[in-house]
């Protein structure tokens, strides 16, 4: 039978809503690793998303750690990476930017997939995860989007700045951004991998909805038109926090599946998404998830359901999950859940 989570994804229902939970550093938790062990070896990290699998049963999942840093540190950036038993999630290393604005680096060059930092360890365990697993669940790479990844080259701070004083230094970044994205996404689809794009520097918590618009919706829909050109059956967009006063634009990008994050509403997204025929994912808080009584999030799992009035495009999962979070509580938050 075809995975739910495909069907969803053309808005039609499929025999239950579809379960995508988040979990990224976590995922070395299920095989008694850390994150940074795992983000840098192929084998374990295989290792670890057959582990997620099998504990949680999943309809989709992302094989990927630390989602944001793979392009930039692909790009020059330093990544930090902790030694066991430190279970903290590597992070862009400060200072590292490689500009930040003004004239752009003339050495600057869009890495090779092949080759680059990180970029074939997570192609291949990726590809190697969708043999394993890819016949009971979506197995999806992990990307950054243009936008984000521009705050990872040039510093957030930076970039927020740029959009104020200098926006072409802006546009400039966020063009070779998008370079590197479609570059690095090329080869999941040449594999025949779809890959997820994650902006959550993006969110209008950060930006704001007109800021959104000029600076980020044109190169997000270039991204997601060449990666589909390219052969990608579906293109996610990820953008946590509030996206409610995005949701018209956030659609427009093209992601085929779209995020309403906690802080978000599904009576924005409803709406929106049954008439552009797009799915969504309801996120249910990573801290209710640890605060909440499995009974309590059980509750809300129902209550989600129906705030979804039967549409065929509703996805229900989680905020990320943070790293040793019980088993129990994510399998709580399955829509068949008992």
């Amino acid at each position: 039978m075809e995975n739910r989570f495909l069907r969803a994804l053309r808005a039609e229902r499929p025999d239950r809503v579809p379960f995508v939970p988040a979990v990224y550093e976590h995922k070395a938790w299920f095989i008694g690793r850390t994150p940074s062990e795992v983000c840098r070896e192929g084998p374990r990290l295989l290792e670890s998303v057959v582990a997620e699998f099998e504990a949680l049963r999943a309809d989709a999942i992302v094989v990927g750690i630390d989602v944001y840093n793979v392009e930039a540190e692909a790009c020059g950036c330093a990544v930090t990476y902790f030694d066991p038993p430190d279970t903290s999630i590597p992070s862009l290393a400060p200072g590292s930017e490689l500009f930040s604005g003004g004239a752009f680096p003339a050495g600057l060059a869009v890495p090779d997939p092949h080759r680059s930092g990180r970029m074939p360890l997570m192609i291949d365990a990726t590809e190697r995860a969708v043999r394993a697993i890819g016949s009971h669940a979506e197995v999806m790479g992990a990307l950054s989007a243009p936008f984000s990844l521009a705050a990872s080259l040039m510093g957030p701070a930076n970039l927020f700045m740029a959009i104020a004083a200098e926006p072409e230094a802006a546009h400039r970044a966020i063009a070779f951004a998008a370079q590197v994205v479609i570059a690095y996404g090329m080869e999941y689809a040449r594999r025949g991998i779809t890959a997820a794009l994650f902006d959550s520097q993006a969110s209008p918590g950060l930006i704001s909805p007109r800021s959104y618009g000029e600076f980020v919706l044109a190169p997000t829909r270039h991204v997601i038109r060449e990666l589909t050109r390219g052969g990608m059956k579906y293109v996610p967009l990820v953008i946590g926090g509030n996206t409610d006063p995005i949701v018209e634009s956030y659609i427009r990008t093209g992601g085929n599946y779209i995020l309403c994050d906690g802080g978000a509403t599904v009576e924005s997204f409803l709406p929106a998404c049954r008439a552009a025929r797009r799915a969504f994912r309801r996120n249910i808080p990573a801290s209710f998830l640890l605060s909440a009584s499995v009974a309590g999030i059980q509750s809300r799992v129902r209550e989600e359901i129906a705030s979804a009035a039967g549409y065929g495009g509703f996805i229900l999962g989680t905020g990320i999950v943070p790293y040793g979070i019980p088993t129990e509580k994510i399998e709580a938050a399955r829509p068949d859940a008992r």
